[in-house]
């Protein structure tokens, strides 16, 4: 009994860990049942977890079906549901509320594209396979795809933005609208001198790449 007990528990434990923490540079933590954990390289990454970064800090994870997630500095950024079995019955769905992240896609967005989700502090996102970043603020947001398709929705409203494109959200006492004029770079809001553009980290395509060669490019 005590075996069965022990295997079940261990079973448990295994299946809690959704992926990895591959890299970081500054100061980040775990927001875990309540509890603030450092955040160190190797360390596991659980459902329901909230990574926070301070100032000029990065972070990023990868889960098991092998999806990066990079999180930019100031940030919050959730775990809120995942399974994953190799099956089209795998899901994942996260969240951002503020700050920059970059996605790419792995097994999920492949097998299930349509239960890949990402909520965001104005719109929720959907993918087709694809790379896409986004930068939060209070009351505007912009989305980008850097390659494959995403999909925007908000205040009932769904948008389809390709590779290279992106849309700009802003709340309006409540009221979430697209702003249609696209800005130019120069216009981009920026952050202890930091645009939306310049925000950009080196991918991961190499899933046996030691950990500690991986590099920031984030200014």
């Amino acid at each position: 009994m005590r075996v069965i007990l022990l295997t079940l528990l261990l079973s448990v434990a295994v299946f809690a860990n959704i992926g990895t923490v591959m890299a970081i540079s500054g100061n980040a933590e775990i927001m875990r049942d309540a509890k603030a954990l450092k955040v160190s390289n190797g360390m596991d990454i659980k459902e329901g977890d909230e990574i926070v970064t301070q100032i000029k800090t990065k972070v990023q994870v990868m889960l098991k079906d092998d999806t990066t997630i990079t999180i930019g500095p100031k940030s919050s950024f959730s775990f809120l549901d995942y399974s994953f079995d190799a099956t089209k019955n795998s899901k994942l769905t996260m969240q951002s509320t503020r700050g920059y992240f970059r996605a790419v896609t792995g097994k999920i967005g492949k097998l299930a594209p349509e239960r890949f989700k990402v909520k965001t502090n104005l719109a929720t996102i959907g993918v087709r396979g694809t790379d896409f970043s986004a930068l939060l603020r209070d009351t505007y947001s912009f989305y980008k795809c850097h390659s494959g398709e995403i999909t925007v929705t908000f205040a009932d409203k769904v948008e389809s933005i390709a590779a290279g494109n992106q849309i700009q959200l802003q709340s309006d006492n409540g009221v979430v609208k697209q702003k249609v004029e696209q800005p130019s770079k120069s216009k981009l809001p920026t952050q202890n001198n930091t645009t939306f553009e310049s925000v950009r980290i080196e991918d991961i395509t190499d899933k046996t790449q030691d950990i500690q060669d991986i590099k920031f490019n984030c200014q």
